[in-house]
């Protein structure tokens, strides 16, 4: 935690928050662009606060400056407790999130930004908003499931063998993910042509022994053993697709922040051994967390908040 810059402390601000807010002048001039808050010394600017004042009335949200100045305090403190949890969403991610928004909106990307940049918004403040979006939520669930911990697990399998009940059944998959790589920079331009060819490739698949000797005819693409995983470990991005896929199939092509990937179905089996029980019951101790995940993410909010020095220059 930076050290607390020698000024008058806000009480009311305080009290409101729990964070230590500060009030230093200013040694600029307040003449164009100049660096309004500092969150635990990174800065927010004025045109930063402005262009977030305009995207809540793009998303019609009532408000002026100061909702949009505490909108902004709010999203840099998640981004940098993602940014220390290691969960930060890639540029890769978000460009991806991006385009699925300008589709869902029968747009393309260019004119999204275009339109963005029209109501004085910006394409990379939206993208640091989408960004901030999908770290907060890796941090909440990081931290949930940190919460949860081996000792669910392990009192749930001495429950069940107490009481001498059945151990819950799951299925165990074995598999094989295929990745037809893009970098960053080319992404526009190969999608089309890497979404066809991992198309053609899963036409063509016939098992998981002969996958690498399928990819080295291609550029590119690589193969990756997942090993065994059982149903609640699945990726949700894949869990539906991997539950309707047969053995020695793939699923349907699927666009990335790596690229266009697949992930075959080598084996799968129902099992109800003791890891069974457990990734069973960590599951559902994962699905009670997940219902308040809200009111989880709210107060680990304020942990924040109550954590942080806040100077409004």
């Amino acid at each position: 935690m930076p050290a607390t810059l020698a000024a008058q402390t806000d009480p009311a601000a305080t009290a409101e928050s729990g964070a230590k807010v500060l009030h230093k002048e200013t040694t600029v001039s307040k003449k164009g662009s100049y660096i309004r808050i500092l969150v635990n010394n990174e800065p927010i600017t004025n045109f930063d606060i402005a262009r977030r004042a305009k995207f809540r009335q793009l998303r019609r949200m009532k408000g002026g400056t100061a909702e949009a100045e505490q909108e902004m305090i709010d999203e840099k403190l998640k981004l940098q407790e993602a940014q220390a949890r290691g969960v930060l969403a890639p540029d890769a991610q978000v460009n991806a999130a991006f385009e699925n928004f300008s589709k869902g909106n029968k747009t393309t990307p260019e004119r999204m930004a275009a339109n963005l940049d029209q109501f004085g918004v910006g394409a990379a403040h939206f993208k640091e908003f989408i960004r901030s979006q999908i770290s907060w939520g890796r941090a909440i669930s990081g931290k949930l499931q940190a919460q949860t911990g081996t000792a669910a697990q392990s009192k749930a399998l001495f429950d069940i063998r107490k009481s001498g009940a059945a151990k819950p059944e799951t299925t165990e998959y074995t598999l094989q993910q295929i990745i037809f790589v893009i970098p960053a920079d080319k992404r526009a331009a190969l999608l089309k042509a890497r979404r066809a060819e991992a198309l053609a490739f899963s036409q063509r698949y016939g098992g998981c022994e002969s996958a690498i000797e399928l990819a080295k005819e291609l550029r590119d693409v690589a193969v990756k053993e997942l090993g065994r995983m059982m149903a609640p470990e699945l990726p949700p991005l894949w869990r539906e697709e991997i539950e309707k896929t047969e053995v020695g199939k793939t699923t349907a092509p699927k666009e990335t922040e790596k690229g266009v990937e697949l992930v075959a179905v080598c084996k799968s089996r129902i099992t109800s051994d003791d890891r069974a029980a457990q990734v069973v019951s960590q599951s559902q101790a994962f699905d009670k967390l997940d219902q308040k995940g809200d009111a989880a993410g709210d107060e680990y909010l304020a942990e924040l908040r109550k954590a942080a020095v806040i100077v409004y220059k």
